[in-house]
């Protein structure tokens, strides 16, 4: 009877070895994947605050052409936001 060939390419411990460098790589992979969610996240936050900000500063100038709604003010609105192409979407 021949004994399993353990530390050999195909062996038992190099089996084994193969897949706990497996799971590593899985779960490093998983662990990148929630930072990368994560900076998403921190970065999507900050372009909607960014935005919110953004709307008041034009709410407030646009104030001085009219009363929320109405002609002048919408037109201030949309003069504003056609003249900031790159934060359209």
């Amino acid at each position: 009877m021949r004994s399993p060939k353990l530390c050999v390419p195909g062996g038992l411990i190099w089996k084994g070895a193969n897949v706990a460098v497996a799971l590593f790589l899985l779960a490093a992979c998983a662990a990148d994947e929630a930072q990368r969610k994560a900076q998403m996240d921190e970065a999507a936050k900050a372009a909607a605050e960014a935005e919110a900000q953004i709307g008041q500063i034009d709410h407030a100038r646009c104030q001085t052409y009219g009363r929320p709604g109405s002609p002048a003010y919408m037109d201030c609105r949309t003069a504003l936001k056609n003249a900031r192409p790159d934060m359209k979407k």
